[in-house]
């Protein structure tokens, strides 16, 4: 994939960045800064990869249903997001870092304590506003952006 990336540059590439800077400006609207949406983004993915330790399908549909179910039962896990993982995988300081999840945790996104460290821990609201607006919003896009690859082979 990589050499055919290579030899149609041009075709494909300002479709992945029209993806990207797309994505990345409706998660800013959302969070309400690019700081907010690196560290939202690291939690989601923390959560969507314990997540899928108990998934036993591959669907789409089916993942979302865990997802909600997991996020109202909670899941046994000895992975522990951390401020300094968090840091880490954005390259912000543990300070933003902190100060991020004290705002996400505010607006109903997240929990924080010393033990489990940061959990996805959302509203009913705002979990089905990732679930059903921004990852199908997610999924539309990416999908366009995999069509104009196919399209080029």
């Amino acid at each position: 994939m990589e050499n055919f990336l290579q030899q149609n540059f041009v075709a494909i590439w300002h479709h992945f960045l029209s993806f990207e800077i797309s994505r990345s400006k409706f998660a800013v609207e959302t969070w309400g800064s690019g700081n907010a949406y690196l560290v939202f983004q690291v939690i989601a993915w923390h959560h969507f990869l314990v997540m899928t330790d108990q998934a036993e399908s591959k669907i789409r549909e089916e993942a979302v249903q865990l997802w909600f179910q997991l996020t109202k039962t909670g899941f046994k896990t000895r992975s522990v997001l951390t401020y300094s993982l968090i840091s880490s995988l954005t390259s912000l300081s543990i300070e933003t870092v902190r100060r991020h999840v004290k705002k996400l945790e505010k607006n109903n996104w997240v929990s924080y304590s010393k033990k489990e460290g940061v959990k996805y821990s959302p509203s009913n609201e705002n979990n089905k506003f990732l679930a059903d607006v921004f990852n199908v919003k997610e999924v539309k896009a990416l999908g366009h952006f995999l069509d104009i690859i196919e399209k080029q082979k």
